[in-house]
């Protein structure tokens, strides 16, 4: 019966229509019921357990030994039946308010091309990617709502259909989030001159046959604007003959996946649509408001700078804000705007966002609006938010965790992929960070507490009145007040709270009273004192996060947390996890404690029971300092056999123990789930004993050794066919090294440590290494090579290096050979390296590649953006170090400005 109350609430959901205060209220009442069912649900299971009994003992426990309770049991049940049967009977097809909104896309053909900021790039791109020698039959244009994909394709295809004899048929046809095939391809046959039709062509087939006809035998360019389904491309796609004649289609998505489908196996042909530069926001914003030409008044400087730092380079909210101040320049107007959402007052930006909202699928929805529980511009840590979503019932596959783990990543995934949510780029390794844009957060946000799905409690917040008669689903508790308790008030009804999180101060929380359905508590990050003394009084609790805050114990009844899945403790001063933990072996998943990817002292190492191998259904664990632990325990841990995510922390002692090392490679024998390893080794750390493991964890995708060394990779390594991220360092060049990690078949990011100076180049060939994307170095001299064709598919190349040979030839190489290259990083100490001279050589090596590079690159020097130019003098240099400062003259021919770029450098050590 809940099942049907839940598809009558995705029905209210359909896209494009707006359910009136009826429908809303119907929705509300059947989400409530849901809500409390399952609430029911769980604590019934709860008692059960308490009393002794198991899931599988339900039945006979439920008679024998709950005795009276049975009858409030059926009392309960009966209520919810009748709930469920007056809704169901309620369920009508209630009246629903069609939304007719006018498209902004519609305006797009006739703008001025001159008053477009920020476009010569983009376009420059585009047309390579079509017109360009090997360029694809489809070229796709992707970003998120807002990004100037539209206006994109239409300046590119304006700009070619003006060249003379480059098309024969040219047609611009946008599909929408509607598809109305009929009405598009009548305009396309308008578009590509059908004038001699006896009548109109009725039906799909005749149109699409007729389109066909006319262009056989014609070379043609094809804009298909905003496609928003598979089954809509591959409709449309009939119309486009194959004729090898050079024609194109352009295609517009906010769906990465589906721009992928419309030219499969060529990343190369997808253009995804950046932001704007700070500058271009700037000149957009005062263009469109005062005129072009026009500059800032004095006293709007400042609100400005705020203002497109909110706007944050999407092109929709900057040309929205500065409809709203066109021509205003009193400074107060302006002051408005900061703070306040404007996706609730800007009516067109809001139906942009709506139709990329209204086309998530239902439990898509559910995890976008939960991000709306962060703060603005906040970087969300993706595993956090995962064991969120688990806890909270978004991931609705019961019983295996690894299929709900999968399927949280995969929603995350498809989020990004939608360009709901970004993916923000890494440090080093795997994504890990998300984040929602400020636009898009606002969207959600209003969205989210239009539906009561979050509430949101902040500074500003006037106190929620006791006599509220609001249900409480979600609490997002924002405060810097650490004398206000905000959520506290005598007489509020808590009682049906499922999440709380609390940023800023501790003491704004709750007390843990009245909480008893609540399965996320997230305290991360909380200043001041966190009180835990009721925490056994909740009892469905499922995720705990108290990362970062003051606690320095748990308390003895955690073991109480019966349903406790994920428990992270990490940057606290918990010393130790109690001997009670043991109690939750049946239920925890996720342990995380001790400080995350650090070596400090011993004497703030967290210390845990000596027979953890009992919580056989632990998942995650990190990070275990091993110093801290005997050879047992590590042996203890090769029992753990569900482990998919482990990371330890291994010193120089326990290298020289050959107890250790043997107990180590026994537990990693049987680590047969193991997904991710992370070794953190300690100064002289020689972990070349790993090479001698006979069966390592077939399935790991993720092997990082931080700080140890290796004599040579392991050849183990080469059978891992699931490894798509190494980080290791070897001590001694050769060919084999390089061998075995190119030929690793799922690489796709390498951090590679070379602990030794280089006597020739180190040569990466054009075999193997097919899929790697990022590729990391971290070397005393960066003596490499690329030759043609290396690395076909690498995106980032990062060179980590601490000086450098004054041989001139000593320097990287073949950075131009590297097709995809999108970004290169370089890294040095600027306090101790600033002002060698075969640092600045280096630089300049690098700097002039990527300047000549086919790609627009982006060249980061120690955190600092760089200007690239072309460069096409030899350089020539004489270096004068003297002892007493140590000053270096650099001559040069034409280019003093590499000196200069170094002194600009910031400093990342």
């Amino acid at each position: 019966m809940l099942l049907v109350i839940r598809g009558a609430i995705d029905h209210y959901d359909e896209p494009l229509h707006e359910p009136n205060a009826q429908a809303k209220g119907w929705v509300n009442r059947a989400r409530e019921l849901a809500y409390d069912g399952e609430d029911w649900a769980d604590l019934l299971l709860h008692r059960v357990q308490v009393s002794g009994g198991g899931c599988t003992a339900l039945g006979s426990r439920i008679h024998n030994r709950l005795g009276l309770v049975y009858r409030d049991i059926a009392s309960e049940l009966r209520k919810l039946r009748k709930r469920a049967v007056e809704l169901i009977e309620q369920f009508k097809p209630l009246s629903l308010n069609s939304l007719e909104p006018v498209d902004p896309r519609l305006t797009t053909p006739f703008v001025d091309v001159c008053s477009l900021v920020g476009l010569d790039g983009p376009m420059e791109k585009v047309t390579k990617m079509v017109t360009g020698a090997g360029g694809k039959m489809v070229v796709s244009i992707v970003g998120m709502a807002g990004s100037g994909k539209t206006t994109l394709a239409m300046v590119v295809y304006q700009q070619l259909i003006r060249q003379k004899n480059r098309f024969h048929l040219h047609a611009f046809v946008s599909l929408g989030q509607e598809a109305r095939f009929e009405q598009a391809l009548n305009s396309m046959l308008s578009e590509l001159g059908d004038g001699h039709r006896e009548g109109p062509i009725q039906g799909i087939e005749q149109l699409i046959s007729r389109i066909r006809e006319i262009l056989e035998n014609k070379r043609y360019l094809i804009v298909v604007d905003d496609l928003w389904s598979s089954k809509d491309w591959e409709m449309i796609n009939y119309c486009f003959p194959n004729n090898s004649l050079g024609s194109r289609i352009i295609t517009t998505t906010r769906n990465l996946a589906l721009a992928e489908e419309c030219c499969p196996g060529w990343s190369d042909c997808i253009y995804n649509t950046g932001l704007l530069s700070e500058v271009d926001s700037r000149k957009l914003i005062l263009d469109r408001a005062f005129g072009i030409g026009h500059g800032c008044p004095p006293q709007l400087e400042d609100v400005l700078a705020q203002i497109t730092r909110r706007c944050s380079g999407l092109p929709l909210a900057l040309v929205t804000v500065a409809s709203m101040l066109e021509g205003k320049f009193s400074k107060d107007k302006w002051h408005r705007l900061i703070g306040s959402r404007w996706s609730s007052d800007a009516e067109v930006m809001k139906q942009i966002f709506n139709r990329s909202y209204s086309d998530l699928p239902h439990h898509l929805r559910a995890c976008l609006l939960d991000l709306s529980i962060f703060p603005d511009d906040f970087k969300v840590d993706v595993d956090r938010l995962m064991r969120r979503w688990m806890a909270d019932g978004y991931i609705d596959i019961p019983g295996v965790s690894k299929r709900m783990e999968e399927t949280a990543r995969r929603n995350i995934n498809e989020l990004i992929s939608r360009n709901m949510v970004q993916r923000l780029p890494p440090i080093h390794g795997a994504p890990r960070y998300c984040r929602l844009h400020p636009v898009i957060h606002d969207f959600v946000v209003c969205k989210s507490m239009e539906d009561n799905f979050v509430t949101l409690v902040d500074d500003q917040s006037p106190p929620i009145s006791t006599n509220d008669c609001t249900v409480y689903w979600r609490l997002s508790v924002q405060s810097s007040k650490h004398d206000r308790d905000l959520t506290s008030n005598d007489g509020m009804d808590l009682s049906h709270v499922r999440s709380i999180t609390v940023f800023g101060q501790a003491s704004a929380a709750t007390g843990l009273t009245n909480l008893r359905v609540v399965r996320v508590l997230d305290l991360e990050g909380c200043v001041g004192p966190v009180g835990l003394d009721n925490l056994d009084k909740l009892p469905l609790l499922r995720y705990l996060n108290l990362k970062g805050t003051d606690v320095t114990e748990l308390p003895a009844t955690t073991w109480e947390l019966r349903f406790l899945e994920s428990l992270d403790v990490r940057s606290t001063k918990v010393k130790q996890l109690p001997p009670s933990i043991m109690g939750l072996r049946h239920s925890l998943r996720t342990l995380l404690f001790g400080h995350e990817g650090m070596i400090n002292s011993v004497e703030t190492a967290t210390r845990i029971a000596g027979d953890i191998q009992h919580c056989g259904g632990l998942q995650n664990l990190a990070t275990i300092d091993l110093r801290v632990h005997p050879a047992s325990f590590v042996k203890a841990l090769g029992d753990l056999n569900a482990l998919r995510v482990l990371e330890i922390i291994w010193s120089f002692h326990q290298c020289t123990e050959g107890a250790y090392c043997e107990v180590l490679l026994s537990s990693m024998e049987k680590w047969s789930k193991l997904r991710s390893l992370t070794i953190h080794c300690g100064l002289g750390c020689w972990m070349e004993f790993l090479g001698s493991l006979s069966h390592p964890p077939e399935q790991l995708e993720e092997f990082k050794v931080t700080a140890g060394g290796f004599v040579s990779v392991p050849k183990w390594i080469q059978r891992l066919n699931h490894l798509s991220f190494l980080q290791i360092t070897i001590c001694k060049t050769g060919t084999d090294n390089m061998k075995i990690l190119r030929d690793i078949p799922q690489l796709q990011s390498l951090i590679l440590g070379l602990d030794f100076v280089p006597r020739e180049p180190l040569v990466i060939g054009s075999e193997g290494f097919s899929k790697l994307l990022r590729f990391s170095v971290d070397c005393p001299v960066p003596w490499l090579t690329f030759q043609t064709g290396a690395m076909p598919k690498l995106t980032h190349f990062q060179l980590e290096f601490c000086s450098g040979s004054t041989n001139p030839d000593s320097v990287p190489s073949g950075v131009g050979n590297l097709q995809r290259l999108t970004e290169v990083v370089l890294l040095y100490n600027q306090k101790w390296c600033a002002d060698s001279s075969s640092v600045i050589m280096t630089i300049h090596a690098v700097k002039r590649q990527v300047g000549k590079h086919h790609n627009l690159i982006d060249l980061i020097i120690n955190d600092t953006k760089v200007d690239v130019q072309e460069v096409d003098v030899e350089m020539k240099h004489t270096t004068e170090i003297q002892s007493g400062d140590a000053r270096t003259t650099v001559e040069t021919q034409g280019e003093i400005e590499i000196v200069a770029d170094c002194d600009n450098i910031g400093s990342t050590y």
